[in-house]
C-alpha cells in the first residue's frame, strides 16, 4: 500500500509516518521544515518520497502534492494531517489557523478527490478534532475549521456515494494528544490525555478498517456526545 501523509513532521503525523512504516507501506511525506523531513526520513530507513510543502500556499501545495503521487506511481491513501492551533484572538493568528486548518486542508482534500476519481478510486484521511462538535470561546477559529474540516469531509463522501466514486473517506477527531502542540497548554485543562503512540495505533486501526468517523482515543465518543448535547446555559461554563 501507498500513502502520502500531508504534516509528517511532528506529533500525529510523524507518529503516524513510524507505525505505518513499520506496517510496510510506502510512503509519502510532507511538511514545511526540510530538516526535519530529512530526520524522519533517515528514522523511517532513507526510503521515504520527500517534498517541502506549506499548505497555505494553496495552488503549489496543490501542484506538490500531485508531482509526489506521479513520482511515487500513484497512491491509494492520503492523510491530511497538517493543522495549527493557538489562543489568541490576534487576526494575523487566526488567519493563519483559518488558512491552514480550512482553506488548506480543502485544498489538500480537493486534489486528492479529483486524483482518486479519476484513477480508480482511494482514501482520504482528515485528522479533525473533537473540536469539530461544537463552538469554543478559548479558541473560536480553531472549533470553526474542525467544524469547516469535518463537514468537508462529509460532503465529499455525499459527492462520492452520489457519482458512485470508489472513495473512502475517513474523519479522525482526536481529543487531547500528547504532541508539540498541546505541550504549551494548560495541562489541567488536558483530561484524557493519550499519548501519542496510543494515539496514532488507533488512527491507523480506523484507516484500515476504512472507517467514516472515528474518536481518539475511542472514549472521546462519549464527551463529543455530551458536548452536542449539553445545554448552552452549562455548555458556556466549560467552552
Amino acid at each position: 500500500m501507498k500513502a502520502i501523509i500531508i504534516g509528517a513532521t511532528s506529533g500525529i503525523g510523524r507518529e503516524l509516518a513510524i507505525q505505518m512504516t513499520a506496517k510496510g507501506y510506502e510512503l509519502g511525506i510532507t511538511g514545511r521544515r526540510a530538516e526535519l523531513l530529512e530526520t524522519l526520513n533517515a528514522e523511517l530507513g532513507g526510503k521515504s518520497h520527500l517534498k517541502v510543502m506549506d499548505i497555505t500556499s494553496f495552488e503549489e501545495a496543490r501542484q506538490q502534492l500531485f508531482d509526489l503521487i506521479a513520482a511515487m506511481g500513484g497512491v491509494d491513501i492520503v492523510v491530511i494531517n497538517s493543522g495549527v492551533g493557538d489562543m489568541s484572538l490576534r487576526w494575523d493568528i487566526e488567519q493563519n489557523i483559518i488558512n491552514t486548518n480550512a482553506t488548506g486542508f480543502a485544498a489538500m482534500a480537493n486534489a486528492a478527490f479529483y486524483y482518486f476519481s479519476k484513477n480508480g478510486g482511494g482514501q482520504i484521511v482528515g485528522i479533525s478534532s473533537v473540536a469539530a462538535e461544537r463552538a469554543g470561546g478559548l479558541s473560536p477559529s480553531y472549533h470553526a475549521t474542525k467544524v469547516f474540516a469535518s463537514r468537508y469531509m462529509d460532503g465529499l463522501r455525499l459527492h462520492a456515494k452520489r457519482k458512485k466514486l470508489p472513495i473512502t473517506i475517513t474523519d479522525i477527531r482526536p481529543g487531547f494528544v500528547k504532541t508539540p502542540m498541546t505541550d504549551r497548554n494548560d495541562p489541567k485543562q488536558m483530561v484524557w490525555m493519550a499519548s501519542v503512540e496510543k494515539a496514532t495505533a488507533q488512527i491507523l486501526t480506523a484507516i484500515e478498517s476504512k472507517q467514516r468517523l472515528a474518536y481518539i482515543t475511542r472514549r472521546w465518543a462519549i464527551a463529543a456526545w455530551i458536548m452536542r448535547n449539553m445545554p448552552e446555559w452549562l455548555y458556556a461554563r466549560f467552552a
